[in-house]
């Protein structure tokens, strides 16, 4: 039986409280260079502090350079000191580029045999480079994960089909690793068998940083039905009960585990009330303190999960839910106290993080297309790109937000941007574009 939560209606929050005060002043006064080291920021929840890029530019305004990807992919860049990396997969193979932050390659390397893209809009490399002093980390559809320092050099590289199990998602894999405490982090969440009958394992590893060594692994097998085993979500390292832990969802469940061995502490569940087939998981989680800010059901709901504890937390973990709001595919931001929630069709909804009262509702230009990226929050900009490219700055207030500008790429957008150094950096279908004034 699904829980039943509090009815959530619409209104107005206009009070500038002491907390939210201080949230905004951490992000405003946090470094503008902090490396870009994973998808979702120096934070870990799309946000940085104020960058000083324009607000209108295009594929040829405010361009200050340029660099063509060859091949196809949808991995948001790294950044670590003077050095740029993304993926691509180009004419059967993966790989792995290096640019400094004037837009000349440095280097490239091939990291095996790639896997096309199954969605119109996917790609064999969709999930997104890690980096950190030591070199740069990545992984493919093709379940081929690796380390390169960052003079190019390839340090380990596991098959993870070869070495544990076949792929068997229905979609691209998603999910990029995680990078902490010495260790790399994969969840490979998928289901237990393919259309052609073989069997496949859902698992979550644990692998040596700098030799690449199994350290553990351990089966996530949830009992979720069908392709809602499938989950493209990136887990999060996040310290809970005063340690640290790593937060894995999808699969129909949240659970915190010990980066040390493993093992799951703590269990969340009741996220497929009615046991539906194919309650596939792309959208992440996104962590605020002890909060884990949920998207679930492909669209269906959004819900903050207190976490903590031991043992299954489902009956004693909700602190709120709203449904018809969530996002099927973008990762849900934090600006002050809220979260900023962008489902696909471009409504955006603030949400306080520990009442769950919508602060305000807004949207961006309904067309045809669909918004995969995920919002980034810059200061006091929010930053959304929907796929036809179009990419949209909108000031952000504490009642409320506006659109700044409506930027053309000219062509898809997939990847989420980067604000980094008082530069944005967008990956379109075919380029690298780095945005900016020039002096």
């Amino acid at each position: 039986m699904h829980n039943i939560f509090m009815k959530l209606q619409y209104g107005i929050y206009s009070t500038m409280t002491l907390r939210h005060t201080l949230i905004l002043l951490c992000f405003a006064l946090s470094p503008l260079s902090a490396e870009w080291n994973n998808w979702r920021g120096p934070n870990f929840n799309l946000t940085s502090g104020n960058q000083d890029f324009p607000n209108e530019f295009s594929d040829s305004q405010n361009v200050f350079w340029s660099a063509d990807l060859p091949g196809e992919g949808a991995s948001t860049p790294a950044i670590w000191k003077n050095s740029l990396y993304i993926t691509s997969m180009d004419r059967g193979t993966n790989m792995l580029f290096a640019y400094n932050q004037s837009g000349k390659k440095k280097w490239e390397a091939q990291v095996g045999k790639g896997e096309g893209g199954s969605h119109r809009q996917g790609t064999g490399a969709n999930p997104s480079p890690v980096v950190d002093s030591s070199g740069v980390y990545v992984y493919f559809k093709s379940a081929i994960l690796a380390k390169f320092n960052h003079a190019g050099k390839e340090l380990w590289r596991k098959d993870l089909q070869k070495e544990y199990s076949i792929t068997s998602q229905w979609w691209d894999l998603g999910t990029s690793p995680v990078v902490a405490d010495g260790k790399v982090f994969v969840a490979v969440m998928q289901q237990l068998s393919r259309r052609s009958g073989e069997k496949a394992e859902t698992y979550v590893l644990a692998l040596d940083k700098d030799s690449g060594k199994e350290i553990w692994k351990i089966d996530r097998n949830t009992g979720a039905n069908t392709e809602s085993m499938d989950a493209y979500t990136t887990p999060l390292i996040a310290t809970v009960d005063g340690q640290q832990q790593l937060i894995v969802w999808g699969a129909d469940q949240l659970s915190g585990h010990s980066i040390k061995t493993g093992k799951a502490i703590w269990t969340c569940g009741d996220f497929n009330p009615t046991n539906h087939k194919n309650w596939r998981t792309i959208a992440s989680h996104t962590i605020v303190g002890d909060t884990a800010i949920v998207p679930y059901g492909r669209g269906y709901a959004v819900t903050a999960i207190k976490m903590g504890g031991m043992g299954d937390i489902t009956s004693t973990s909700r602190k709120w839910e709203i449904q018809r709001i969530g996002p099927d595919v973008p990762t849900p931001t934090v600006y002050g106290e809220s979260t900023i929630v962008l489902n696909d069709r471009g409504i955006i909804n603030a949400i306080d993080i520990d009442s769950g009262n919508i602060i305000w509702e807004s949207a961006l230009p309904r067309t045809k297309d669909k918004y995969f990226a995920s919002p980034i929050i810059a200061g006091d900009r929010l930053i959304c790109c929907r796929d036809d490219g179009t990419v949209f700055i909108c000031g952000l207030n504490k009642d409320g937000m506006e659109i700044l500008s409506e930027n053309h790429m000219g062509e898809p957008v997939i990847a989420t941007p980067v604000p980094y150094n008082d530069k944005l950096f967008i990956r379109t279908a075919s380029t690298l574009y780095c945005i900016g004034e020039k002096s």
